[in-house]
Protein backbone atom coordinates (compact mmCIF):
# COMPACT_ATOMS: atom_id res chain seq x y z
CA UNK A 1 0.00 0.00 0.00
CA UNK A 2 1.15 3.55 -0.82
CA UNK A 3 1.98 5.90 2.01
CA UNK A 4 0.73 9.49 2.27
CA UNK A 5 3.97 10.65 3.88
CA UNK A 6 2.83 10.44 7.48
CA UNK A 7 3.00 6.70 7.87
CA UNK A 8 -0.75 6.26 7.30
CA UNK A 9 -1.49 4.02 4.31
CA UNK A 10 -3.65 5.98 1.89
CA UNK A 11 -6.17 3.16 1.72
CA UNK A 12 -6.56 2.94 5.51
CA UNK A 13 -9.81 4.27 6.89
CA UNK A 14 -8.98 6.54 9.83
CA UNK A 15 -11.57 7.13 12.52
CA UNK A 16 -11.43 10.88 13.14
CA UNK A 17 -13.54 13.10 15.40
CA UNK A 18 -13.75 16.88 15.22
CA UNK A 19 -14.72 18.31 18.58
CA UNK A 20 -15.95 21.87 19.06
CA UNK A 21 -18.91 22.73 21.24
CA UNK A 22 -19.78 25.74 19.07
CA UNK A 23 -19.93 23.87 15.73
CA UNK A 24 -23.63 23.10 16.19
CA UNK A 25 -24.47 26.22 18.18
CA UNK A 26 -23.20 29.29 16.29
CA UNK A 27 -21.80 30.58 13.00
CA UNK A 28 -18.23 31.73 12.51
CA UNK A 29 -14.83 30.93 11.09
CA UNK A 30 -13.98 28.12 13.49
CA UNK A 31 -17.37 26.52 12.98
CA UNK A 32 -17.06 26.72 9.20
CA UNK A 33 -13.62 25.12 9.36
CA UNK A 34 -14.97 22.19 11.41
CA UNK A 35 -17.76 21.40 8.96
CA UNK A 36 -15.71 21.90 5.80
CA UNK A 37 -12.85 19.76 7.11
CA UNK A 38 -15.34 17.06 8.09
CA UNK A 39 -16.68 17.02 4.53
CA UNK A 40 -13.23 16.94 2.94
CA UNK A 41 -11.93 14.15 5.18
CA UNK A 42 -15.05 12.11 4.55
CA UNK A 43 -14.61 12.58 0.80
CA UNK A 44 -11.12 11.10 1.14
CA UNK A 45 -12.68 7.92 2.56
CA UNK A 46 -12.34 8.40 6.32
CA UNK A 47 -14.82 7.82 9.13
CA UNK A 48 -15.82 11.20 10.55
CA UNK A 49 -17.79 12.28 13.62
CA UNK A 50 -18.55 15.86 14.63
CA UNK A 51 -19.12 16.49 18.35
CA UNK A 52 -20.90 19.70 19.33
CA UNK A 53 -23.21 21.19 21.89
CA UNK A 54 -26.98 20.93 21.80
CA UNK A 55 -27.93 23.45 19.15
CA UNK A 56 -29.85 23.82 15.87
CA UNK A 57 -27.02 24.27 13.37
CA UNK A 58 -26.32 21.55 10.84
CA UNK A 59 -24.36 22.20 7.67
CA UNK A 60 -25.47 20.67 4.38
CA UNK A 61 -23.49 17.44 4.15
CA UNK A 62 -25.26 16.01 1.12
CA UNK A 63 -25.24 12.23 1.14
CA UNK A 64 -22.07 12.02 3.22
CA UNK A 65 -22.13 9.55 6.09
CA UNK A 66 -20.83 11.94 8.78
CA UNK A 67 -22.05 11.28 12.30
CA UNK A 68 -23.18 14.33 14.28
CA UNK A 69 -23.38 13.93 18.04
CA UNK A 70 -24.60 16.72 20.31
CA UNK A 71 -24.68 16.96 24.08
CA UNK A 72 -26.02 19.37 26.72
CA UNK A 73 -23.79 22.05 28.22
CA UNK A 74 -23.99 25.05 30.52
CA UNK A 75 -23.95 28.19 28.38
CA UNK A 76 -21.09 30.53 29.32
CA UNK A 77 -23.59 33.35 29.91
CA UNK A 78 -24.93 31.39 32.89
CA UNK A 79 -21.49 30.86 34.45
CA UNK A 80 -20.23 33.08 37.27
CA UNK A 81 -18.40 35.95 35.58
CA UNK A 82 -14.78 35.47 36.64
CA UNK A 83 -13.60 36.41 33.16
CA UNK A 84 -14.49 35.20 29.68
CA UNK A 85 -11.84 32.49 29.63
CA UNK A 86 -13.05 31.04 32.92
CA UNK A 87 -16.60 31.01 31.57
CA UNK A 88 -15.57 29.21 28.39
CA UNK A 89 -13.58 26.57 30.26
CA UNK A 90 -16.59 25.85 32.49
CA UNK A 91 -18.85 25.73 29.45
CA UNK A 92 -16.62 23.16 27.75
CA UNK A 93 -16.13 21.13 30.92
CA UNK A 94 -19.91 20.89 31.35
CA UNK A 95 -20.13 19.62 27.77
CA UNK A 96 -17.35 17.08 28.38
CA UNK A 97 -19.18 15.57 31.35
CA UNK A 98 -22.00 14.54 29.02
CA UNK A 99 -19.95 13.69 25.92
CA UNK A 100 -17.12 11.70 27.54
CA UNK A 101 -18.78 8.26 27.80
CA UNK A 102 -19.65 8.16 24.10
CA UNK A 103 -16.42 9.69 22.85
CA UNK A 104 -14.33 7.35 25.00
CA UNK A 105 -16.15 4.27 23.71
CA UNK A 106 -16.02 5.36 20.04
CA UNK A 107 -12.39 4.25 19.72
CA UNK A 108 -11.38 7.15 17.49
CA UNK A 109 -7.86 7.15 16.07
CA UNK A 110 -7.72 10.93 16.39
CA UNK A 111 -9.76 13.71 17.97
CA UNK A 112 -9.10 17.17 16.56
CA UNK A 113 -9.50 20.07 19.01
CA UNK A 114 -9.84 23.71 17.97
CA UNK A 115 -9.29 25.58 21.25
CA UNK A 116 -6.83 25.32 24.16
CA UNK A 117 -9.91 25.33 26.41
CA UNK A 118 -10.29 21.66 25.43
CA UNK A 119 -6.73 20.60 26.32
CA UNK A 120 -8.10 18.75 29.35
CA UNK A 121 -9.65 16.06 27.13
CA UNK A 122 -6.61 13.73 26.96
CA UNK A 123 -6.44 13.80 30.79
CA UNK A 124 -10.02 12.60 31.28
CA UNK A 125 -9.91 9.74 28.77
CA UNK A 126 -9.68 6.15 30.09
CA UNK A 127 -6.12 4.97 30.76
CA UNK A 128 -6.38 2.25 28.13
CA UNK A 129 -7.66 4.58 25.41
CA UNK A 130 -5.73 4.49 22.14
CA UNK A 131 -7.24 7.77 20.94
CA UNK A 132 -4.78 10.57 20.28
CA UNK A 133 -5.50 14.28 20.20
CA UNK A 134 -4.49 16.91 17.66
CA UNK A 135 -4.80 20.67 18.07
CA UNK A 136 -5.69 22.74 15.01
CA UNK A 137 -5.21 26.30 16.19
CA UNK A 138 -6.95 29.35 14.83
CA UNK A 139 -6.10 31.95 17.43
CA UNK A 140 -4.72 32.73 20.86
CA UNK A 141 -7.29 31.56 23.37
CA UNK A 142 -4.59 30.86 25.93
CA UNK A 143 -5.35 30.63 29.65
CA UNK A 144 -3.55 30.21 32.93
CA UNK A 145 -2.41 26.60 33.23
CA UNK A 146 -2.78 25.59 29.59
CA UNK A 147 0.96 24.90 29.25
CA UNK A 148 0.64 22.13 31.84
CA UNK A 149 -1.87 20.37 29.59
CA UNK A 150 0.11 20.56 26.35
CA UNK A 151 1.69 17.11 26.81
CA UNK A 152 -1.64 15.50 25.96
CA UNK A 153 -1.54 16.88 22.43
CA UNK A 154 0.19 14.58 19.93
CA UNK A 155 0.00 16.72 16.77
CA UNK A 156 0.02 20.51 16.40
CA UNK A 157 -1.32 22.58 13.49
CA UNK A 158 -1.74 26.32 12.89
CA UNK A 159 -3.74 28.08 10.19
CA UNK A 160 -0.99 30.60 9.30
CA UNK A 161 2.69 31.21 9.98
CA UNK A 162 1.64 34.19 12.09
CA UNK A 163 -0.45 31.87 14.26
CA UNK A 164 2.34 29.28 14.29
CA UNK A 165 4.71 31.77 15.93
CA UNK A 166 2.04 32.57 18.50
CA UNK A 167 1.82 28.86 19.35
CA UNK A 168 5.61 28.55 19.43
CA UNK A 169 5.88 31.50 21.81
CA UNK A 170 3.27 30.02 24.12
CA UNK A 171 4.03 26.30 24.12
CA UNK A 172 7.55 26.00 22.74
CA UNK A 173 6.29 23.90 19.84
CA UNK A 174 6.30 25.09 16.22
CA UNK A 175 3.20 23.56 14.61
CA UNK A 176 2.74 22.48 11.03
CA UNK A 177 1.07 25.30 9.06
CA UNK A 178 -2.09 24.34 7.19
CA UNK A 179 -4.10 27.27 5.86
CA UNK A 180 -7.88 27.04 5.93
CA UNK A 181 -9.69 26.33 2.70
CA UNK A 182 -12.66 27.66 0.80
CA UNK A 183 -15.38 25.87 -1.17
CA UNK A 184 -14.77 27.05 -4.73
CA UNK A 185 -18.12 25.82 -6.02
CA UNK A 186 -20.07 27.54 -3.29
CA UNK A 187 -18.07 30.76 -3.36
CA UNK A 188 -17.77 31.87 -6.97
CA UNK A 189 -18.22 34.95 -9.16
CA UNK A 190 -20.96 32.97 -10.90
CA UNK A 191 -23.28 33.66 -7.95
CA UNK A 192 -23.45 37.40 -8.64
CA UNK A 193 -27.12 38.33 -8.26
CA UNK A 194 -28.35 41.53 -9.94
CA UNK A 195 -31.75 40.95 -8.38
CA UNK A 196 -30.26 41.09 -4.88
CA UNK A 197 -28.59 44.39 -5.69
CA UNK A 198 -31.87 45.70 -7.06
CA UNK A 199 -33.75 44.64 -3.91
CA UNK A 200 -31.21 46.53 -1.83
CA UNK A 201 -31.64 49.67 -3.89
CA UNK A 202 -28.17 49.38 -5.42
CA UNK A 203 -27.80 50.69 -8.95
CA UNK A 204 -25.54 49.07 -11.58
CA UNK A 205 -23.20 52.05 -11.30
CA UNK A 206 -22.75 51.73 -7.53
CA UNK A 207 -19.49 50.31 -6.21
CA UNK A 208 -20.37 47.98 -3.35
CA UNK A 209 -17.96 47.29 -0.49
CA UNK A 210 -18.75 44.38 1.79
CA UNK A 211 -17.75 42.94 5.16
CA UNK A 212 -19.14 39.81 6.82
CA UNK A 213 -18.15 38.64 10.28
CA UNK A 214 -18.83 38.96 13.96
CA UNK A 215 -19.25 42.58 15.01
CA UNK A 216 -16.65 42.85 17.75
CA UNK A 217 -14.21 45.68 18.32
CA UNK A 218 -11.08 43.99 17.02
CA UNK A 219 -12.69 43.40 13.60
CA UNK A 220 -12.17 47.12 13.02
CA UNK A 221 -15.46 47.88 11.27
CA UNK A 222 -15.43 51.28 12.99
CA UNK A 223 -12.26 52.05 11.01
CA UNK A 224 -14.08 51.23 7.77
CA UNK A 225 -16.92 53.60 8.70
CA UNK A 226 -14.46 56.39 9.41
CA UNK A 227 -12.81 55.77 6.05
CA UNK A 228 -16.13 55.88 4.20
CA UNK A 229 -16.81 59.28 5.76
CA UNK A 230 -13.52 60.66 4.45
CA UNK A 231 -13.97 63.75 2.29
CA UNK A 232 -12.02 62.17 -0.57
CA UNK A 233 -14.73 59.55 -1.10
CA UNK A 234 -17.85 61.68 -0.93
CA UNK A 235 -18.28 62.11 -4.69
CA UNK A 236 -17.87 58.40 -5.46
CA UNK A 237 -20.94 56.12 -5.83
CA UNK A 238 -19.90 53.90 -2.91
CA UNK A 239 -22.24 51.65 -0.92
CA UNK A 240 -21.20 49.36 1.93
CA UNK A 241 -22.87 46.21 3.24
CA UNK A 242 -21.97 45.10 6.79
CA UNK A 243 -23.21 41.57 7.52
CA UNK A 244 -23.05 40.25 11.06
CA UNK A 245 -24.21 40.42 14.64
CA UNK A 246 -22.32 41.02 17.85
CA UNK A 247 -21.83 43.37 20.80
CA UNK A 248 -20.64 46.27 18.61
CA UNK A 249 -23.60 46.30 16.22
CA UNK A 250 -25.58 49.10 17.91
CA UNK A 251 -22.47 51.22 18.45
CA UNK A 252 -21.56 50.85 14.77
CA UNK A 253 -25.05 51.84 13.69
CA UNK A 254 -24.85 54.94 15.89
CA UNK A 255 -21.42 55.74 14.45
CA UNK A 256 -22.75 55.44 10.90
CA UNK A 257 -25.60 57.81 11.75
CA UNK A 258 -23.26 60.32 13.39
CA UNK A 259 -21.02 60.27 10.31
CA UNK A 260 -23.98 60.76 7.98
CA UNK A 261 -23.57 57.36 6.35
CA UNK A 262 -27.18 56.14 6.66
CA UNK A 263 -27.65 56.15 2.86
CA UNK A 264 -24.26 54.62 2.18
CA UNK A 265 -24.00 51.80 4.76
CA UNK A 266 -26.46 48.91 5.11
CA UNK A 267 -26.40 46.63 8.15
CA UNK A 268 -27.59 43.07 7.61
CA UNK A 269 -27.98 40.40 10.28
CA UNK A 270 -25.65 37.39 10.20
CA UNK A 271 -26.47 34.98 7.40
CA UNK A 272 -26.33 31.18 7.41
CA UNK A 273 -23.19 30.08 5.62
CA UNK A 274 -25.19 28.80 2.65
CA UNK A 275 -26.62 32.26 1.97
CA UNK A 276 -23.33 34.13 1.93
CA UNK A 277 -22.08 33.24 -1.60
CA UNK A 278 -24.52 35.49 -3.43
CA UNK A 279 -23.77 38.37 -1.07
CA UNK A 280 -20.03 38.15 -1.64
CA UNK A 281 -20.38 37.71 -5.39
CA UNK A 282 -22.83 40.61 -5.68
CA UNK A 283 -20.35 43.09 -4.22
CA UNK A 284 -17.36 44.73 -5.90
CA UNK A 285 -14.79 45.03 -3.14
CA UNK A 286 -14.15 43.32 0.21
CA UNK A 287 -12.96 45.41 3.15
CA UNK A 288 -11.40 43.83 6.24
CA UNK A 289 -9.99 46.45 8.60
CA UNK A 290 -9.23 44.21 11.58
CA UNK A 291 -7.02 45.62 14.32
CA UNK A 292 -6.63 42.43 16.37
CA UNK A 293 -4.98 39.04 15.98
CA UNK A 294 -6.53 36.80 13.36
CA UNK A 295 -4.65 33.71 12.27
CA UNK A 296 -6.65 33.16 9.10
CA UNK A 297 -9.75 35.00 7.94
CA UNK A 298 -12.30 32.68 6.33
CA UNK A 299 -14.23 35.76 5.25
CA UNK A 300 -11.27 37.09 3.28
CA UNK A 301 -10.82 33.70 1.61
CA UNK A 302 -14.52 33.56 0.68
CA UNK A 303 -14.39 37.07 -0.77
CA UNK A 304 -11.29 36.24 -2.82
CA UNK A 305 -12.86 33.01 -4.08
CA UNK A 306 -15.92 35.04 -5.10
CA UNK A 307 -13.72 37.08 -7.39
CA UNK A 308 -13.47 40.18 -5.22
CA UNK A 309 -10.33 42.23 -4.76
CA UNK A 310 -9.93 42.95 -1.06
CA UNK A 311 -8.47 45.63 1.14
CA UNK A 312 -7.18 44.18 4.41
CA UNK A 313 -4.90 45.28 7.20
CA UNK A 314 -1.25 44.29 6.90
CA UNK A 315 -1.45 42.41 10.17
CA UNK A 316 -1.74 38.91 11.60
CA UNK A 317 -2.45 36.26 8.95
CA UNK A 318 -4.01 38.62 6.39
CA UNK A 319 -0.89 39.08 4.20
CA UNK A 320 -0.54 35.30 3.93
CA UNK A 321 -4.10 35.00 2.62
CA UNK A 322 -4.21 38.05 0.34
CA UNK A 323 -0.56 38.04 -0.66
CA UNK A 324 1.61 41.10 -0.17
CA UNK A 325 2.48 41.76 -3.81
CA UNK A 326 -0.67 43.74 -4.57
CA UNK A 327 -2.01 41.34 -7.18
CA UNK A 328 -5.19 40.25 -5.37
CA UNK A 329 -5.80 43.23 -3.10
CA UNK A 330 -4.24 45.99 -1.06
CA UNK A 331 -2.83 45.90 2.47
CA UNK A 332 -3.14 48.93 4.75
CA UNK A 333 -1.94 49.96 8.20
CA UNK A 334 -4.25 48.76 11.01
CA UNK A 335 -6.39 51.55 12.44
CA UNK A 336 -5.45 54.11 9.76
CA UNK A 337 -8.77 55.24 8.29
CA UNK A 338 -7.15 57.77 5.95
CA UNK A 339 -4.91 55.15 4.37
CA UNK A 340 -7.92 52.85 4.08
CA UNK A 341 -9.92 55.63 2.41
CA UNK A 342 -7.09 56.17 -0.07
CA UNK A 343 -7.04 52.45 -0.94
CA UNK A 344 -10.82 52.39 -1.38
CA UNK A 345 -10.59 55.39 -3.67
CA UNK A 346 -7.83 53.82 -5.77
CA UNK A 347 -9.87 50.72 -6.50
CA UNK A 348 -13.20 52.51 -6.79
CA UNK A 349 -11.81 54.67 -9.57
CA UNK A 350 -10.25 51.78 -11.50
CA UNK A 351 -12.80 49.12 -12.53
CA UNK A 352 -10.29 47.33 -14.78
CA UNK A 353 -7.88 46.97 -11.87
CA UNK A 354 -10.68 45.60 -9.71
CA UNK A 355 -11.57 43.03 -12.37
CA UNK A 356 -8.00 41.85 -12.90
CA UNK A 357 -7.38 41.66 -9.15
CA UNK A 358 -10.60 39.67 -8.71
CA UNK A 359 -9.55 37.19 -11.40
CA UNK A 360 -6.15 36.70 -9.77
CA UNK A 361 -7.80 36.40 -6.35
CA UNK A 362 -10.00 33.57 -7.57
CA UNK A 363 -7.01 31.81 -9.14
CA UNK A 364 -5.00 32.16 -5.92
CA UNK A 365 -7.73 30.46 -3.89
CA UNK A 366 -8.05 27.63 -6.42
CA UNK A 367 -4.30 27.08 -6.36
CA UNK A 368 -3.59 27.22 -2.63
CA UNK A 369 -6.71 27.18 -0.47
CA UNK A 370 -9.10 24.30 -1.13
CA UNK A 371 -10.49 22.11 1.62
CA UNK A 372 -9.18 19.04 -0.17
CA UNK A 373 -5.68 20.52 0.24
CA UNK A 374 -6.39 21.13 3.92
CA UNK A 375 -7.57 17.57 4.54
CA UNK A 376 -4.63 15.97 2.71
CA UNK A 377 -2.10 18.16 4.53
CA UNK A 378 -3.71 17.33 7.86
CA UNK A 379 -3.52 13.60 7.18
CA UNK A 380 0.09 14.05 6.09
CA UNK A 381 0.85 15.68 9.42
CA UNK A 382 -0.77 13.11 11.71
CA UNK A 383 1.81 10.66 13.09
CA UNK A 384 1.08 7.01 12.36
Amino acid sequence: MRENGSGWPQEKNINIALLDITATVSYGGIQTAVWELARALNDLGHQITVYGGDGPIRRDLGVRNIRIRTFPFTDRARVLNLGSRFRRIVERWSFARHALPELASANHDWVILTKPFDFFWPRIMPRNSRTRFAFRSGGTDFFLGDRMLKSGISAWFANSHFNAWQIKSRYGIYPKVIYNGVDLERFSPAHRDPELRKQLGISPEDIVCIFAGRLVGWKGVHVTLNALADASLQTLPLRCIVIGDGPEREALQRQAATLGLQQRVMFESAKPHGELPRWWASADLGIFSSIGDEGFSNSIAEALASGLPVIATAFSGNPETVGNEGSCGLLVTPGDSQELAQAIGELALDPQRRRSMGERARARMAREFTWDHVARRLLHGLPA
